[in-house]
């Protein structure tokens, strides 16, 4: 795979990973991505822990054909009953998948397809956590090829592997007028939202530009019908907008502003 390390070429070639190849995540890469959790469970005040080899978690799915040989997650582990932990789950975790996918890993969320109680006896969840949602992890099935491919490839294979909803969706509550006076950090930030993975697939947040005061906002689509993830959905999407936007950063919450530097 060409040498790309900035997390905008991750968000432009991620895609959702369902099929595995049947083997192991090694200890090296183990330790690598063990490492990079530190800083973001610190930052985000979670437990977010990578588990190996507990093909057992994913055993329906995998039966079914839904997956193949997903054996190895991220769980997503934090404050119980709290919202914004739940919105910092979904950004700081998602930093994690981009990271992973600059190794060359493939990684799927997942809410529904694995066994989230046996998945919670594999990892730590303390009094007063819960665990949230996980992210498949491991090598995409005939991961040799996969890594020979180009970026162009990669890119291309991102920009077909699902529908996504348009810019005019993602910015529903804008004018047609407001959208195209908008300033391109702001186009740039909701074009990369557009590529952001969500629990259930319904991509439940909008996002919209005041030129009052040049700022952006994130608010949850209530018409999405996913208020259970929602959260985490937003903070997944907040994350990929401030990486196309370039320099910024968000508050927390539904209508949470982002001020571009």
């Amino acid at each position: 795979m060409a040498e790309h390390t900035q997390l905008i070429d991750a968000i432009n070639i991620r895609t959702a990973v369902r099929a595995y190849d049947d083997e192991p995540i090694d200890d090296d890469t183990a330790r690598q991505l063990e490492m990079a959790l530190q800083p973001i469970n610190l930052l985000g005040d979670l437990n977010i822990q990578l588990v190996r080899d507990q093909p057992k978690v994913f055993a329906e799915a995998n039966a079914s054909g839904h997956l193949t040989n997903a054996a190895n997650y991220l769980a997503i582990v934090g404050p119980a009953n709290d919202e914004e932990a739940k919105e910092r789950a979904g950004f700081y975790a998602e930093r994690m998948v981009l990271t992973a996918t600059l190794r060359g890993l493939g990684t799927l969320w997942v809410a529904g397809s694995w066994d989230k109680a046996e998945a919670a006896k594999h990892c730590r969840v303390t009094s007063g956590q819960e665990l949230y949602l996980g992210v498949v992890i491991g090598h995409p099935k005939n991961h040799l090829d996969y890594q020979a491919k180009s970026y162009e490839e990669l890119c291309e294979a991102q920009r077909t592997h699902r529908a996504t909803k348009t810019f005019e969706q993602f910015t529903a509550t804008m004018s047609d007028e407001g959208r195209e006076a908008a300033p391109d950090w702001f186009k740039s930030g909701v074009e990369a939202a557009m590529k952001a993975p969500s629990a259930m697939n319904r991509q439940p947040i909008t996002f919209s530009y005041n030129p009052a005061d040049d700022t952006a906002a994130a608010h949850i689509d209530q018409s999405a019908g996913d208020e259970h993830h929602a959260f985490n959905d937003m903070g997944i999407a907040k994350l990929h907008f401030q990486i196309g936007a370039g320099q910024g950063q968000w508050a927390w919450g539904d209508g949470g502003l982002f001020i571009h530097k």
